[in-house]
C-alpha cells in the first residue's frame, strides 16, 4: 500500500534547494563589491599619492572602519598655491608670454613668443599703454600644435616714454600679459656753421627721427626747466635750418638737446660755448649822497636776472635787474646817507654767473651859512641863512664852538628842496656873549658842516 505525503511536508521538502541557491548569490554579491573596493581604493592611491592610506584622507572624508565598502564623496577644491619668497602664486599652469626686446625704442620691432595656448587656436595680440582702454591690435597668429605662440609686430611712434602691456588673448580663453618699456626714440640733430657761441648769439640746426609734427623743445647743456626755444617738425619728423638762440651753459664743450614733446625722441649735438664778459658803468662817477645814480650794464645772458651787490660779491643784493633780448640792463637809485669815499657795485649773472664790478664816488657836502646880521648888541634877535645842504634836511644850529666842541645847540631849521633857507632860525644874544659868538651849522642828514660869526657890541 503506498502511502502519499502530507501536503506540509512536501511543501519543506520543496523549499531546500532554493533557499540553497539564495546563499551562493549573497557569497557572490559580496565577492564583486570587495573587488570593486579594493579597484577603487587602488585607484585613488595612484591618482591621490596615497591619500587613501594617509591619516588625513581617513579624517577628510575617506573610509573609516564604521564605514567599509562606502565611497567617498569627491569635494571641489580651490586654485592650487605655493609660497614663493613670502608671496602666494598660483600652481596651476596657462598661457604665459615673453617679449624680445622688452624695452624698445618707437618704430622698433617687439617678438612676442608664448605657450602654454590651445592648439591650433588663434591669438590677437593687443597694446595696451596707461588710461588707452581696450588698446590697439597689433597682431593675429595661430597657435602651435604644442601650444606654443610666435609673432611680432612694429612699436608705435605714438607711444613711447612709459611702460605698456601686451596683451595675448585667445578667442574666449585666458590671456597671457606682459610689460612693454617705451624709450625716447634717438634722432639726429647738426648745427650748421660754427658750432661755437656765447648766450646771445644764434645757432642754426637740422634735426630728424621726431614725430609729424611734433613740438621738439631745445636746451642746451642739459634737460629740463625752461626750454631755450621749441620748434615744430614737419610731416616727415624732420627739422631743416633752424633758427635757435644760445641759451646758459657751462662755458667750455657742452652740447645741444633737442627732445620731442610727445615722443620723447632725443638728439644732441656737441657745441662750444663761449664765455661772457660783461661791462656796466655809473653815471655820474661821482655823486653826493641823497642824489640819484645811473648804474647800467650789457654782455649778460639775454632775460637773465643781474644781481647788484653794493661793496660785497655775495649775500642778499643791493638790487636787481632783468636783462633785455640783448644782455643790457639799466637801473638807478637814491644814494643813502652814510656812504663816503670810492664805492663798489658788483654785478652778478643769476643764470650765466657772469660777474663784473665797476665804482662811484660819493662826495661830501660842504655847506655855507651866515647870520642876519654882522654885528648886534646883547639881546638882540638873530637869524640864518644857509646853502648847500641836503634838500629839506634839518638843519641844527650850534654856539660857543670851541676846538673839538660844537657848542651848545640853540635853534634847527629845515631847508628847501635845494638844500637852502632864508632868514631861518631864531636866537637872541645873551647879555654875557662877550665880544663876539661863533655858530656852527650842521645837517642832520648829510653830516655837512657850515659856520657864521656875529660881533657883539657892549651894551649901553
Amino acid at each position: 500500500m503506498e502511502i502519499q505525503p502530507r501536503e506540509k511536508d512536501v511543501v519543506r521538502e520543496s523549499a531546500g534547494p532554493p533557499r540553497r541557491r539564495s546563499r551562493w548569490k549573497l557569497a557572490l554579491g559580496a565577492l564583486v563589491a570587495v573587488v570593486v573596493v579594493w579597484q577603487l581604493a587602488h585607484v585613488l592611491t595612484h591618482l591621490g599619492g596615497g591619500a587613501a592610506a594617509s591619516p588625513s584622507a581617513t579624517t577628510s572624508g575617506g573610509a573609516s572602519p564604521g564605514s567599509a565598502g562606502r565611497t567617498p564623496l569627491a569635494k571641489a577644491s580651490p586654485e592650487p598655491t605655493v609660497t614663493l619668497n613670502g608671496h602666494g602664486v598660483a600652481a596651476g599652469s596657462g598661457p604665459v608670454i615673453v617679449l624680445n626686446p622688452g624695452l624698445v625704442t618707437p618704430g622698433g620691432q617687439v617678438g612676442v613668443n608664448g605657450s602654454g595656448f590651445q592648439p591650433g587656436a588663434a591669438v590677437t595680440v593687443w597694446l595696451r599703454s596707461p588710461g588707452s582702454g581696450g588698446g590697439a591690435q597689433e597682431a593675429m597668429a595661430k597657435v602651435a600644435k604644442d601650444g606654443s605662440l610666435t609673432t611680432e609686430f612694429t612699436m608705435p611712434s605714438g607711444l613711447s616714454g612709459g611702460t605698456a602691456t601686451v596683451a595675448a588673448e585667445e578667442g574666449g580663453g585666458p590671456a597671457a600679459t606682459a610689460q612693454l618699456v617705451t624709450a625716447g626714440g634717438q634722432g639726429s640733430v647738426s648745427v650748421v656753421g660754427k658750432a661755437a657761441g656765447k648766450p646771445g648769439n644764434t645757432a642754426t640746426i637740422t634735426g630728424a627721427g621726431f614725430g609729424p609734427g611734433e613740438k621738439v623743445d631745445v636746451y642746451w647743456g642739459h634737460v629740463g626747466g625752461t626750454p631755450a626755444a621749441t620748434l615744430t617738425a614737419n610731416g616727415s619728423g624732420s627739422i631743416g635750418r633752424a633758427q635757435v638762440p644760445v641759451g646758459v651753459a657751462p662755458v667750455g664743450s657742452t652740447t645741444i638737446v633737442l627732445v620731442g614733446q610727445k615722443t620723447k625722441t632725443m638728439a644732441v649735438a656737441a657745441y662750444q660755448m663761449l664765455g661772457l664778459y660783461p661791462v656796466t658803468s655809473s653815471q655820474p662817477y661821482a655823486v653826493l649822497g641823497g642824489k640819484s645814480l645811473s648804474f647800467s650794464g650789457s654782455g649778460f645772458a639775454p632775460g637773465e636776472q643781474v644781481l647788484l651787490y653794493l661793496n660785497a660779491s655775495g649775500g642778499t643784493p643791493a638790487l636787481t635787474a632783468t636783462a633785455d633780448g640783448g644782455g643790457n640792463f639799466h637801473v638807478s637809485f637814491v644814494v643813502p646817507f652814510g656812504l663816503k669815499g670810492s664805492q663798489t657795485l658788483t654785478a652778478i649773472g643769476e643764470e650765466s654767473r657772469a660777474s663784473v664790478s665797476s665804482g662811484f664816488d660819493v662826495l661830501a657836502y660842504t655847506p655855507s651859512a651866515q647870520a642876519s646880521t654882522y654885528s648886534a648888541l646883547p639881546g638882540t634877535t638873530i637869524s640864518f641863512y644857509g646853502s648847500g645842504f641836503a634838500a629839506n634836511e634839518l638843519v641844527d644850529v650850534y654856539a660857543g664852538a670851541t676846538p673839538g666842541d660844537r657848542g651848545q645847540m640853540v635853534s634847527s631849521f629845515r631847508v628847501g628842496s635845494t638844500g637852502s633857507a632864508t632868514a631861518a632860525g631864531q636866537y637872541a644874544i645873551p647879555a654875557n656873549a662877550g665880544h663876539s659868538l661863533d655858530f656852527t651849522l650842521v645837517g642832520q642828514e648829510s653830516g655837512g658842516v657850515a659856520t657864521a660869526k656875529v660881533s657883539v657890541g657892549a651894551a649901553p
